[in-house]
């Protein structure tokens, strides 16, 4: 048993992993997996794979256990290693190296901009800068409207400065009509700002806590969380340790939060003229102080109101303050603005209350509109309807947000909703937007573009390496294709799930979901996509070394592929089948196969996987302890990559082949592969380093 119980630094577990690596090799009677191989049979980035054995970054504990599995572990080496690994977290071993701000999701999240006009709150803030010290946390409570996020924002502008790894911003969402952020995503999105790469990203909600806690502990940050919906949002996203601090808006006390709480009530008369003052002029408002008096009133004395007034006011300074006051005693200061809007703006400022998104770009605008919004989100800016919270998007206060929907008729909001799904259907872009879109076209029963919204949303998921949200998007998928009643589409999203399942280690989900889809697409006649489906099976139960299953798939993707007439696909099915029953001890079966798919090969005439193939079969033979077949079909595909210029496969090879042998040759081959990966900056060369005793 490789036993890791006295593991106390990265270097050490890294070393241990790399002897499990040996050890199923020889259990197998092969080479030991390369990084790309193991990256291949887990989903993850070769580098990734490499900084794990190099023992430069700690795998997340997901990722760590499906290693072991992968490698034949035990199930008392599982838990041994994960006991190890709970130790190193706990002493703050870098889950991902030189994690810093300086991340391409930092300025996503940045704090925004110091509210222009701000006035007033001179008590708050002085009650913040006592609360401050040694607190973990400040809830900053108040009824809508009250100015909670522009104190909020002030002041964090105000402290920045003490805080030496920055600050972030998150919008919480709690007042959002679709729903607040759920606690993991924002977590996922926290930790994404303090640069965790989609790879490291841990999943579920307690590995994330665990590594936010950790970051967050080893820094200075302040972290500004906005609308939080109520305690139970926010509990898991306040440091728990070190010089981090959260300073939370909301408007529900934060009941069972460790937080110091200062709740904010409307503005004091002197504060209210403060306000209006710092936007349209002292002098305006001391020539007229009773007009004044009346805006106050007719505003609540709330910061919300007085700043939109007083930005139509300061657009329109022919306009007296009593005659505007004379305005405001007919409605409120929202519908004065809104009314002094060109018809226009009036058009894309109720586009605001139907659009589901927390926030807005200028493409889903023009949607909206039905022409050109750049001038009318100028306009609605200038009005302090709308702020732009980074370039090219906007956003709505919630209040106003309200107000926005309940001006909109039924039958036009439906049919500005309509719009933005069609057009999402067909042209899906920016992730936050399409999701939020994707949940407004199942709501309005379109199940035809919510199936499309999921399938254009799937590659940019994976990519990005949010596989949490690939899984939900499929399960809407799956949801909307069951409503159409279309197996087709049923299939096509149970195959993309499965996918983002394997990406997760979440394997037996994996295999139900592949088990459906290749039923359906039999059912259905689609013979090729249900082989394919099948070869998938077969791999996900090859990573779980469940090889005599993956030979029951491999028989059957071989059949529908010769039903298809699909060589290539024939070619495929019958290496992966010479592996399966290799591993499965079944000589005879595993050479017919493997000699089966290189003359499969041969006879499509493609050099590249001729070679591929060559190689394959000597990895076959080694397996099955054929040490001269082995040695004669590397030395054949290493001759034809050489040619072919395919440098990797030639390294990788080469790699196989000093394998296989021993003494000066051997130390030749290692060399000559060393040579490539080090050219090309590739994660193997530390295992061929390693065979050298470099």
């Amino acid at each position: 048993m490789v036993d890791p119980s006295g593991v106390s630094t990265l270097d050490e577990l890294a070393g241990l992993l790399r002897d499990l690596r040996r050890r199923h090799a020889r259990r197998v009677g092969s080479s030991p997996l390369t990084f790309g191989e193991l990256a291949a049979r887990t989903g993850w980035p070769g580098a990734a794979v490499g900084e794990y054995f190099a023992g430069r970054a700690l795998a997340p504990a997901e990722r760590l256990d499906a290693l072991l599995r992968l490698l034949g572990a035990s199930r008392a080496e599982c838990g041994a290693f994960a006991s190890a690994r709970s130790r190193l977290a706990a002493l703050d071993v870098a889950v991902a190296p030189a994690l810093t701000l300086a991340s391409p999701h930092a300025d996503e999240h940045e704090l925004p901009a110091a509210p222009a006009y701000f006035a007033g709150r001179a008590g708050a803030i002085a009650r913040l800068d006592r609360m401050l010290p040694g607190a973990r946390a400040v809830f900053v409570g108040g009824d809508a409207g009250v100015g909670k996020t522009a104190l909020a924002v002030h002041y964090g502008h105000r402290i920045a400065g003490r805080f030496p790894d920055g600050a972030l911003f998150l919008d919480l969402r709690g007042s959002d009509p679709t729903g607040p952020l759920p606690a993991a995503e924002a977590l996922r999105t926290l930790l994404a700002a303090l640069g965790v790469e989609p790879p490291d990203m841990p999943l579920g909600l307690v590995a994330r806590t665990g590594m936010y806690r950790g970051l967050t502990a080893r820094r200075g940050v302040l972290i500004v969380l906005d609308d939080a919906a109520d305690a139970a949002q926010v509990r898991l996203l306040v440091p728990a340790a070190g010089d981090s601090v959260a300073l939370v808006t909301g408007r529900h006390g934060p009941a069972g939060l460790d937080a110091e709480e200062l709740t904010l009530d409307v503005l004091d008369r002197t504060e209210a003229r403060a306000v209006l003052a710092a936007r349209i002029g002292a002098e305006r408002t001391a020539a007229e102080p009773a007009a004044v008096d009346r805006i106050i009133a007719a505003c609540g004395r709330r910061p919300m109101a007085l700043t939109v007034f007083s930005a139509r006011a300061a657009l329109h300074p022919e306009v007296s303050l009593a005659a505007a006051a004379d305005a405001l005693a007919e409605r409120t200061a929202f519908a004065w603005s809104y009314d002094l809007l060109s018809p226009s703006a009036r058009r894309l400022f109720r586009g605001f209350g139907a659009h589901p998104g927390p926030d807005l770009g200028e493409p889903d605008a023009t949607i909206l509109l039905g022409q050109s919004s750049v001038d009318m989100l100028n306009e609605l800016a200038r009005a302090q309807l709308v702020a732009e919270s980074r370039p090219g998007r906007y956003t709505m206060h919630a209040l106003l947000r309200e107000h926005a929907a309940a001006g909109t008729p039924d039958t036009e909001r439906a049919g500005l909703q309509d719009r933005l799904v069609a057009h999402h259907a067909a042209h899906a872009a920016g992730h936050r937007t399409a999701l939020a879109v994707l949940g407004l076209a199942m709501r309005r029963g379109r199940y035809g573009d919510a199936w499309r919204i999921a399938e254009a949303l799937d590659g940019p998921l994976d990519a990005a390496g949010r596989w949490d949200e690939r899984i939900a998007v499929q399960e809407i998928a799956i949801q909307a294709a069951e409503r159409l009643g279309d197996p087709a589409l049923l299939a096509r999203a149970q195959r993309a799930q499965s996918a983002a399942y394997l990406r997760t280690g979440q394997h037996e989900a994996a295999l139900l979901r592949l088990r459906e889809a290749a039923d359906r697409f039999q059912a259905r006649g689609e013979v090729s996509a249900a082989a394919a489906c099948r070869q998938d099976l077969a791999a996900v139960l090859e990573s779980m070394a469940r090889f005599v299953e993956a030979i029951v798939h491999d028989e059957l993707a071989l059949a529908l592929f010769r039903r298809a007439g699909d060589r290539p696909g024939q070619a495929s099915a019958r290496a992966a089948a010479a592996w399966h029953y290799a591993q499965a001890g079944r000589a005879a079966e595993a050479v017919a196969h493997g000699e089966g798919a290189l003359a499969l090969r041969r006879e499509l005439g493609d050099p590249h996987e001729t070679a591929a193939a060559l190689a394959h079969l000597g990895r076959v033979h080694a397996a099955l302890g054929d040490r001269e077949r082995s040695v004669e079909r590397y030395r054949e595909a290493l001759e034809r990559f050489t040619e072919l210029g395919d440098r990797l496969d030639e390294a990788e090879t080469a790699t196989r082949l000093g394998d296989a042998l021993d003494g000066a040759p051997a130390i030749g081959l290692w060399r000559r592969a060393l040579a490539i990966y080090e050219r090309t900056d590739h994660p193997a060369a530390s295992a061929v380093a390693a065979r050298l005793g470099l």
